[in-house]
């Protein structure tokens, strides 16, 4: 994030204006008094790009340390907040940037699978219980074991609904097993694919 020297500009005007007139200052310690304040404007700007780079994790370790203590006193206080509203945008910012790249690795992880086609693929996930599983997978074999668009229009239906609810899960042919299966995207480690092997990072 860069500085916005307009929003500076305007922040110290505001704060000479409000000086001038509070401390019942002369004319000319105008430039005097415009030049502290640009410096303080300047600073508390730099400060909060500062923070705004800084990740949820650190904010919160800094917010505990400072509640920690005996005694705050005003900047004490002051940098609380600060550091309180940095970790709110933080936590919302990361939040956003984890989701749109699970959704991204959902759509690599489906057509990495998919690419199979009728070789086999050896697809790596956590399960429910947070056990490891290893399914080997031939994806275009459960076609021949699903209805499709011949199933009736209540069972299109669920399995439109299935889908739109739980877009993470993918129908998959487990070739050990001999029956269709669901996939979480969402936990899979690892597809492994003529002989190469993709892996993938799964949140906590």
């Amino acid at each position: 994030m860069t500085l916005n020297r307009t929003e500076i500009m305007t922040t110290a005007w505001q704060e000479t204006r409000a000086t001038m007139d509070r401390l019942s200052y002369a004319a000319h310690q105008l430039r005097e008094v415009f030049a502290y304040c640009l410096r303080r404007a300047w600073a508390a700007a730099k400060a909060s790009v500062a923070l705004l780079a800084r990740s949820a994790a650190s904010l919160w370790a800094e917010i505990q340390d400072i509640e920690n203590r005996d005694r705050l006193g005003f900047h004490g206080m002051e940098r609380l907040g600060q550091l309180r509203r940095a970790y709110h945008d933080a936590k919302a910012r990361e939040e956003a940037e984890a989701e749109t790249q699970a959704k991204a690795d959902i759509v690599e992880k489906r057509d990495l699978i998919r690419s199979a086609k009728g070789r086999f693929a050896t697809v790596t996930f956590i399960k429910k219980d947070g056990s490891e599983r290893v399914m080997r997978v031939q994806p275009a074999k459960l076609k021949f074991h699903v209805k499709g668009d011949n199933a009736a229009p209540s069972a299109r239906k669920a399995a439109e609904t299935r889908k739109a609810r739980h877009p993470h899960l993918m129908a998959v042919w487990d070739a050990d097993k001999a029956a269709p299966r669901s996939v979480n995207l969402l936990t899979v480690t690892e597809i492994r694919l003529d002989g190469m092997a993709h892996v993938f990072e799964v949140a906590a």
